[in-house]
């Protein structure tokens, strides 16, 4: 009897000796998770592109970078590269600093409507505008058969205006909420000065908008360059980087050279990435208030009006035009060859195996990107640590970072023991995970921001320990920012073609790969029906995010515009 009380209050001595381990090391235990999964599902990958750039057979070597200094092919790459990206970049910000000026400061009846337009293309994968666009402009187009033309789709023109439409929304974004921000009271006092509006424009709205105009810039110029859905469509025999590292792997099985080319095309975000959190960090211009006052809509004078209005206009209906035209495609045979209604596109079964693998892998990477994402955000914000900066710039590195190389990495680093993942769906699942955690991260940050620790000092004082206080008082609060981060990323996931191509076995195809090679194959109609079912679950999920913004008062963008 006396061993059986004994033996009690020694299990009960351990449990609690135990629990207050935990209630008082609990978040040093999750850093230490979090940061060792960081460093294998993030550094490791990234090492291993590094590494294998500058290690051959016989050791150490720079013979794979003079390599590729040597060769045309690869300059010319790089060079396309740049280009496109500084194209896409400068159009983008006009075209964006238009929509937002008419939604912010032109007439009412048009604001919606183009917000609207400006937003759409959030909703759908990158690659859709390839796709419409060969719909309209191809040898058997529909515009080129009516209007009789010969215009050449597969050409920088085609490339760059797919690049724009499916990057508007980033610069649209960023800059109307810069607009948004202003102080209209400058502007109507320079008004009732005299100025002129083109006047007000040049010398007030757009040197203090400039901070965001640049951040924008940037934010499309790494999106664009990193994109590899539209080059690889559309580029026809023009070199990329992101295109020629997958044809490295794919065609010549030369991971050295993919590796080098990887690191190129790093090269860029990365300092980009630098300028954008040191250089321009809490840069800004700032008016006299801080924030933007309600004001009478005034008429906007006809020289703004009516260019802005002109490009704007242009875009909003190429934007309508090219989702309409996926819809279209869907059900009839060939758009504008032969129209015959068909239902075979939608009902295809290889395509709706895909989708449904591709929601499979969206649901894991989005349950285990959520969890991660808010552990992530209640460490970097209630821990006493050095390092949380760190990893909280290790956390937001694979949203900066070009999903080729990240794919690359990934083919590298996990197809030997200890972390064999090569041919299952977990190499996907963690791909999308580490690559879209940013918005997560930034999510969690910002619920944590609105809520006072107070609360948890209070429940401390009550004597309530830490692991109760973290589950029964954090983790409900910041189940916003956990659905928030779930929806992104499972939305992004099922939009995912640029990383999760290289990762795919055969007999498992994801959607976003079965449009890439059905669009290669000239099978438009097949890969306009799988564009619009993976359309419809992506605008479901952004619908749902917007209803949870609303309803709680979570911004996912407060931070860096993620």
């Amino acid at each position: 009897m006396a061993e059986a009380v004994a033996g009690r209050i020694y299990h009960r001595s351990l449990w609690y000796k135990t629990r207050a381990f935990f209630n008082a090391h609990l978040v040093m235990i999750f850093a230490g998770g979090l940061f060792a999964l960081l460093a294998i599902f993030l550094l490791l990958p990234i090492g291993f592109v590094l590494v294998k750039s500058l290690w051959g057979d016989e050791g150490f070597t720079f013979d794979f970078y003079v390599e590729f200094f040597s060769y045309n092919f690869y300059y010319w790459s790089l060079f396309n590269t740049l280009i496109l990206g500084f194209a896409v970049m400068t159009i983008l910000v006009i075209v964006g600093f238009c929509f937002a000026y008419l939604t912010t400061r032109g007439p009412l009846w048009l604001r919606k409507p183009l917000k609207i337009c400006a937003l759409l293309p959030l909703a759908a994968p990158p690659y859709i505008f390839s796709i419409s666009l060969i719909t309209l402009f191809g040898r058997n187009g529909l515009i080129n058969n009516l209007l009789n033309l010969d215009f050449n789709i597969y050409s920088w023109t085609g490339l760059i205006t797919a690049q724009c439409l499916a990057f508007l929304p980033l610069s649209f974004m960023m800059i109307e909420n810069v607009l948004n921000s202003l102080n209209p009271s400058l502007e109507e006092t320079a008004s009732d000065m005299g100025a002129s509006e083109v006047r007000i424009v040049r010398s007030i709205t757009v040197p203090l908008a400039a901070p965001g105009l640049l951040k924008a810039a940037l934010l499309v110029f790494v999106m664009t360059i990193a994109e590899f859905g539209n080059p690889a469509i559309l580029g026809g025999r023009t070199p990329f980087l992101a295109v020629d590292t997958y044809l490295a792997i794919t065609g010549e099985g030369d991971f050295n050279m993919a590796s080098v080319l990887s690191v190129v095309l790093i090269t860029p975000c990365v300092l980009i990435f630098i300028l954008h959190n040191y250089v321009l960090k809490g840069r800004g211009y700032a008016t006299i208030t801080g924030k933007g006052m309600a004001a009478e809509p005034k008429p906007m004078a006809p020289v703004i009006k009516i260019p802005f209005m002109i490009i704007s206009i242009a875009v909003a209906v190429t934007v309508l035009l090219s989702f309409g035209v996926i819809l279209l495609g869907s059900f009839v045979k060939i758009v504008g060859v032969d129209n015959t209604f068909v239902i075979d596109h939608v009902l295809n079964t290889q395509s709706n195996i895909a989708i449904w693998n591709s929601i499979k892998v969206s649901l894991g990477a989005g349950l285990f990107g959520a969890i991660v994402g808010t552990l992530l955000a209640y460490v970097i914000m209630r821990g006493k640590f050095r390092g949380r900066q760190i990893m909280e710039m290790v956390a937001l590195s694979g949203f900066a970072l070009p999903g080729t190389v990240i794919g690359v990495g990934y083919i590298m680093a996990f197809n030997r023991p200890p972390f064999l993942l090569t041919g299952t769906i977990w190499i996907i699942i963690l791909n999308c995970v580490f690559r879209f955690l940013a918005v997560g991260v930034e999510a969690g940050i910002s619920k944590l921001h609105q809520i006072s620790v107070e609360i948890e000092e209070a429940s401390a004082d009550l004597g309530a320990d830490f692991i109760t206080i973290f589950f029964k008082v954090v983790l409900p609060i910041m189940f916003s920012a956990f659905v928030a981060g779930f929806i992104y990323t499972f939305m992004t996931t099922m939009m995912s073609l640029s990383s999760v191509i290289f990762l795919v076995t055969p007999g498992f195809d994801l959607a976003s790969v079965y449009i890439y090679l059905t669009a290669q194959l000239g099978e438009l109609g097949l890969a306009s029906a799988t564009t619009m079912k993976v359309i419809a679950i992506v605008a479901i999920s952004l619908g749902i995010l917007q209803i949870i913004a609303r309803k709680t008062g979570l911004d996912v963008s407060t931070k860096q515009g993620a």
